[in-house]
C-alpha cells in the first residue's frame, strides 16, 4: 500500500514538474514572439516618408528662392523645422525593435542626422547671402542707369561695358573663373578712376557684392541640392525595412513554436480530460448506484409512512381481507361509517355488513368479476351496527405478490346516502310542482301521451280536464300569496281525493290544474268525475282565520273526438274552460266547434299585433338586479310591453304567446336585441356605468341558426362588449332539440355571451342538461321564491324553501351563478342571502321601469364610483 502511495506521489510530482516546465516555456515563447504594433510601424514609416518629403520640398524652396520665384524664406524655414521634427520621431524606435536592430538603426540615424544638420547650416548661410545679393541685384541696375544718364565723365563707356557684363553674368547665375577675374579687374580700375562721379563708389560696392557673393551663392545652392541626405535616407529606410522583416520572421518563428507546443499541451490536456471523464463517469455510476439504493430505501420508508397515513386519515372506508375473506385491517373511516369498532370486525367476513337487499346472484357476479378481472366496483346496500341500511359506492381490488399469487383483497367505499337523496330531490323537482307536489307540465304531457296510446290500443276514450279556480287573484291580492298558496295545496289534495288511482292531476302554474282521466268507456264518466271535482273544490276552506269558499271552472276535451295530440287536447280543454268561466263559473263545458269562435277577440288582437313594430307600439322596461349580499346594482332584465292604441298597455303574458303562434316573435326578439344594444350604447356615450342587460329569447328565435351571427352583427354595429348582453332561455326551449341547442350555446360561449336558464324548477330541472349545455346562470322561478318565507308547523322551512336552497347549492357545485326572481319581501331576501344566493330581482328592489329612469340609477352608480 505504501509503495503504491509512493508511486502515486512520484507520478503526481513528475506531472507537476512537467506542467510547470511547459508553463515557463510557453511564457518565454509568448514573450519572445511578442507582437508588432501595426500602428507603431505605420507611424514610423510615415515619419521616414515625411522626412523624405520635407527634404525634397526644402531643395525646391531653395531653388525657387535662388531663381527669384519667391520673395521670403518662410517655406524654407518650415521644411527645416519639419526635418528636425521627423529626425526626432525617427530617434524613437518602435518597441518591437530588438537590440541588434536598434544598434544598426541608430548608427544609420546618426549619419542621417549629421548630413541633414550640415545641409541645414548651408541653407541658413544661403538665406543670409541670398538676402544681401538680392538687395544689390535690385539696387545696381537702377543706380547704373542713373550714372549713365548723368554728365559725361572719362570712364563712362568703360562703366557701361562693365555693367553690361556684370548684369549678363547675374542673369545667367553661373560663370567661369575667367569671367569673374576679368570683372574683378574691371571693378578695381573703375574704383581707381579719378574723375568718377560721386555716387560711383557706392554703386561699385554693390557690384563687388554681386561679383564676390553671387559666385559663392551659386556654389552653395549646388551644395544644398546635391547634399547626400536623400541617399542616406534611402539607406536608413532600407535598414529599417530589413529590421522590420527580421522582426516579423522572428515573431513568426516563435509563434510557430508556441503553436506546436500549445497543440502538444492541448493534446495532453485532452488526454487528461478523457482520463478524468472516464474516472468521473465511473465515480458517477458508483454514486448513482449508491444514491438509487438510498433513494429507494427512503421512498420505500416514505411510501410505507404515506400508505399508513392514507389508510388512517382517508375519508373513505377501507377494509383489507385475506384470500378467504377474513378481515385483517380496517381504517377509522370504516368504523365511523359502519359503527363497528375494530376489535369486533377483525377475523369476521364482510358478510357482517350484509343488508339483505341483494340476491345471492349479485354477490356471485361480484366474485366472478373479481376472479376474472381482479377488480369490481358498483353501488351496494350495507347495514350499520345499529341496523340502519345505507347505500355505498364500493371498489374491490385483488392484490397479488411479485410471483402473481393472490394474497389479499382491498375494499374502498364511501357513503352515498346524501347523493342519493339529492338525486331523488332533483328528480322529483324535475317532474313535480314545488308547491303542491303534483306532476308538472312535463310529466303531464308524458301521462297524456301514454293515455292516448293505451286508449288507441283498447278502443277507449281519454279525457283532459282543464280546471281554473275562480277569482283566485282576489284572494292573493287581499290576503297575500301565503294564503293563496295554502289554498292551492288544499285544493290539490281535495282533487286527488276525488280522482281515481289511475288518474293524473297536474298543476300548470298559478291556479290552473289539469286532470287526465284514462280508460273511459264514455263521456258521462268524465262528466261525473268533473262534477265531483268542482263540488269538492267549492267546499269552504279554513285559511288564516278566514273561512273562504272558492269555486272552479273546468273544460273537458276528449280523445279521439276532440283531438289526437297532447297539445291539441290541452288547447281545446283550455278553450272549453274559458267558455265555462264566461258562462257563469263553477261549472264545466265540453269543447265544441262553437268555442273556437270565442277566440275571435284573440284573432283581432293577433292581426293588430302584426303592425305593432311599424307603429312603434312596442317598448322595453328594465327591472334592476342587485347583488344579494350588499344590494349593489349589478344588471337588469329587459321586459317587453305593448302599448295598444285602444286597450292601453298589454302584458307580455297576453301578446307574447300570440306572437309565438303567428311567427312574429322572431322579429320581436331581434327588435328587443337591437333596442337593448342601442340603449346600452346611449348609456355608455352618456358616461354611465356599463352593466349587463338580460334579454329573453323565444324558442323560435333560438331555433334560428343565424342567432349567433345576428348577435355578432348587432354588437359590432353598436361597438359593445359581449359581456353587456345576457340571454335568458327556458328549460323546455333547450330540451326540444338538445343536440342543436348545445351547438348554438357553444357558439355563444365562444363569443363570450352569457346564457341564463329562466324559471328553473318548473320544467325538466335535470342535472344532465346542466352538464350538457354551457350555461352560466340559473334563475329560480318565483313560485319557489314566494314560499321561502313560509314555515312548517315545527318552525322548519317549507318544502319550497328547502328546494330553493337545494337549487342554490346544486348550482354553486356546478359553478353556476344563481338569480332569484320575484323577491317581494325582506324575509324572502334574508332567506336567499343566508343560502348564498348571488343576485336578487323583484319588486323589493325595483319594478320594471323606463330606460330614462333606469339610466338615472346608472348615472348615480357612476357618480358614486
Amino acid at each position: 500500500m505504501s509503495s503504491r502511495l509512493a508511486v502515486l506521489r512520484a507520478s503526481r510530482g513528475w506531472k507537476i514538474f512537467l506542467f510547470c516546465t511547459l508553463a515557463i516555456l510557453l511564457t518565454w515563447l509568448f514573450v519572445q514572439a511578442g507582437e508588432i504594433d501595426a500602428k507603431g510601424n505605420l507611424r514610423y514609416a510615415r515619419a521616414v516618408h515625411n522626412l523624405q518629403h520635407h527634404d525634397e520640398q526644402l531643395n525646391a524652396r531653395v531653388v525657387a528662392a535662388y531663381a527669384g520665384l519667391v520673395e521670403n524664406y518662410d517655406g524654407i524655414q518650415h521644411h527645416g523645422r519639419e526635418i528636425n521634427t521627423s529626425l526626432q520621431l525617427l530617434s524613437e524606435l518602435p518597441a518591437w525593435v530588438n537590440e541588434e536592430g536598434a544598434r544598426r538603426l541608430n548608427g544609420k540615424l546618426a549619419t542621417l542626422r549629421e548630413v541633414h544638420q550640415r545641409k541645414l547650416r548651408d541653407v541658413d548661410q544661403f538665406q543670409r547671402d541670398h538676402a544681401v545679393v538680392r538687395n544689390s541685384t535690385l539696387y545696381y541696375p537702377a543706380a547704373a542707369e542713373q550714372l549713365l544718364a548723368g554728365a559725361a565723365w572719362s570712364g563712362r563707356q568703360r562703366f557701361a561695358d562693365f555693367s553690361r557684363q556684370l548684369l549678363a553674368l547675374r542673369l545667367n547665375r553661373r560663370s567661369d573663373q575667367v569671367n569673374m577675374v576679368h570683372l574683378e579687374n574691371e571693378l578695381r580700375q573703375l574704383q581707381a578712376a579719378a574723375d568718377s562721379p560721386q555716387m560711383l563708389p557706392s554703386v561699385l560696392a554693390h557690384a563687388q557684392v554681386l561679383i564676390q557673393r553671387g559666385a559663392k551663392l551659386a556654389w552653395r545652392v549646388d551644395d544644398i541640392i546635391h547634399a547626400p541626405t536623400a541617399a542616406q535616407l534611402d539607406e536608413f529606410s532600407q535598414e529599417y525595412q530589413g529590421v522590420y522583416r527580421q522582426a516579423l520572421a522572428q515573431m513568426d518563428y516563435y509563434r510557430r513554436l508556441l503553436y506546436v507546443i500549445s497543440l502538444l499541451l492541448g493534446a495532453y490536456a485532452l488526454y487528461a480530460l478523457l482520463r478524468m471523464e472516464r474516472d468521473r463517469r465511473a465515480l458517477v455510476v458508483a454514486h448513482d448506484d449508491l444514491a438509487q439504493r438510498y433513494a429507494a430505501q427512503r421512498r420505500a420508508e416514505a411510501q410505507l409512512q404515506l400508505y399508513g397515513q392514507v389508510f388512517t386519515y382517508a375519508g373513505e372506508g377501507m377494509i383489507i381481507t385475506d384470500i378467504q375473506g377474513g378481515i385483517i385491517a380496517v381504517n377509522p373511516a370504516f368504523c365511523r361509517i359502519t359503527g363497528y369498532p375494530v376489535e369486533e370486525v377483525l377475523g369476521q367476513t364482510p358478510a357482517l355488513l350484509n343488508s339483505g337487499r341483494h340476491p345471492p346472484s349479485f354477490y356471485r357476479n361480484m366474485w366472478h368479476m373479481l376472479k376474472e378481472g381482479g377488480h369490481w366496483q358498483g353501488e351496494i346496500w350495507n347495514r350499520r351496527k345499529d341496523g340502519g341500511v345505507y347505500p355505498e359506492w364500493l371498489s374491490i381490488a385483488a392484490v397479488h405478490d411479485s410471483a402473481g399469487t393472490l394474497t389479499h383483497y382491498i375494499g374502498v367505499f364511501i357513503d352515498i346516502t346524501e347523493r342519493k337523496q339529492s338525486e331523488e330531490t332533483i328528480h322529483h323537482l324535475a317532474y313535480h310542482d314545488a308547491l303542491t307536489g303534483l306532476p308538472n307540465r312535463i310529466l303531464l304531457e308524458d301521462r297524456i301521451s301514454q293515455g292516448i296510446q293505451q286508449a288507441r290500443q283498447n278502443g277507449q276514450q281519454l279525457a283532459v280536464i282543464f280546471i281554473d279556480l275562480d277569482r283566485f287573484k282576489n284572494i292573493n291580492d287581499s290576503l297575500g300569496h301565503a294564503v293563496g298558496d295554502e289554498l292551492l295545496v288544499q285544493a290539490a289534495q281535495r282533487a286527488l281525493n276525488v280522482l281515481r288511482p289511475t288518474d293524473t292531476l297536474s298543476r300548470q302554474g298559478g291556479d290552473e290544474f289539469v286532470a287526465v282521466l284514462p280508460e273511459l268507456d264514455d263521456a258521462q264518466e268524465a262528466n261525473h268525475l268533473c262534477s265531483k271535482l268542482l263540488a269538492s273544490l267549492c267546499q269552504p276552506y279554513r285559511l288564516a282565520g278566514h273561512e273562504l269558499t272558492v269555486s272552479g271552472s273546468a273544460g273537458i276535451a276528449l280523445f279521439p273526438e276532440d283531438g289526437d295530440s297532447v297539445s291539441e287536447l290541452l288547447r281545446k280543454a283550455d278553450a272549453a274552460m274559458y267558455r265555462a268561466k264566461d258562462e257563469g263559473r263553477n261549472t264545466f263545458r265540453h269543447f265544441s266547434s262553437e268555442i273556437s269562435t270565442a277566440t275571435l277577440g284573440e284573432l283581432v288582437m293577433e292581426n293588430e299585433l302584426f303592425g305593432a313594430l311599424e307603429r312603434n307600439e312596442l317598448f322595453l322596461h328594465y327591472q334592476p338586479k342587485v347583488a344579494a349580499q350588499d344590494g349593489r346594482l349589478v344588471g337588469a332584465e329587459a321586459l317587453m310591453r305593448w302599448r295598444h292604441r285602444e286597450q292601453g298597455v298589454i302584458s307580455p303574458l297576453v301578446f307574447i304567446p300570440l306572437a309565438e303562434e303567428n311567427g312574429l316573435i322572431g322579429s320581436f326578439g331581434e327588435w328587443a336585441l337591437r333596442t337593448v344594444c342601442a340603449q346600452q350604447r346611449a348609456w355608455l356615450d352618456a358616461g354611465y356605468e356599463a352593466l349587463p342587460v338580460a334579454v329573453n329569447i323565444s324558442a323560435q328565435q333560438f331555433a334560428q341558426s343565424e342567432l349567433p351571427d345576428l348577435l355578432a352583427d348587432i354588437l359590432a354595429q353598436y361597438r359593445l362588449s359581449p359581456h353587456l348582453i345576457e340571454l335568458e332561455l327556458t328549460e323546455s326551449l333547450l330540451m326540444r332539440n338538445a343536440a342543436r341547442a348545445a351547438s348554438v350555446l357553444e357558439r355563444l360561449r365562444a363569443m363570450q355571451i352569457r346564457v341564463a336558464i329562466d324559471d328553473f324548477g318548473t320544467g325538466y330541472s335535470s342535472l344532465s342538461y346542466l352538464h350538457q349545455f354551457p350555461v352560466h346562470t340559473l334563475k329560480i322561478d318565483r313560485s319557489f321564491v314566494r314560499l321561502t318565507d313560509e314555515k312548517n308547523p315545527d318552525d322548519s322551512p317549507s318544502e319550497a324553501a328547502r328546494l330553493a336552497a337545494a337549487i342554490i347549492a346544486m348550482a354553486h357545485q356546478l359553478g353556476l351563478e344563481v338569480v332569484a326572481e320575484g323577491v317581494e319581501s325582506d324575509a324572502q331576501a334574508a332567506y336567499l342571502q343566508a343560502h348564498a344566493c348571488d343576485v336578487l330581482q323583484g319588486y323589493l328592489y325595483g319594478r320594471p321601469q323606463a330606460a330614462t329612469e333606469f339610466g338615472q340609477l346608472l348615472r348615480r352608480l357612476s357618480e358614486n364610483g
